[in-house]
């Protein structure tokens, strides 16, 4: 969003320089959000696959 060409049409298309700001910051905070929450996914597939490899799951079912 931080780009030139972005703002100059966020400007042509009503926006002003405070919501620019806005948008930007939204941005920012979705892209770590997605980034932390990619981290957590990968952290539980690991422990996953950590659990799979000492046996400890699988796909029998205990009686």
């Amino acid at each position: 969003m931080d780009r030139k060409e972005d703002r100059e049409i966020l400007r042509k298309g009503g926006f002003d320089e405070s919501e620019m700001n806005r948008l930007s910051r939204l941005r920012k905070d979705h892209a770590e959000r997605s980034r932390r929450q990619a981290t957590a996914d990968h952290r539980r597939l690991e422990f996953i696959r950590w659990l799979v490899s000492t046996g400890k799951l699988s796909e029998q079912i205990a009686s």
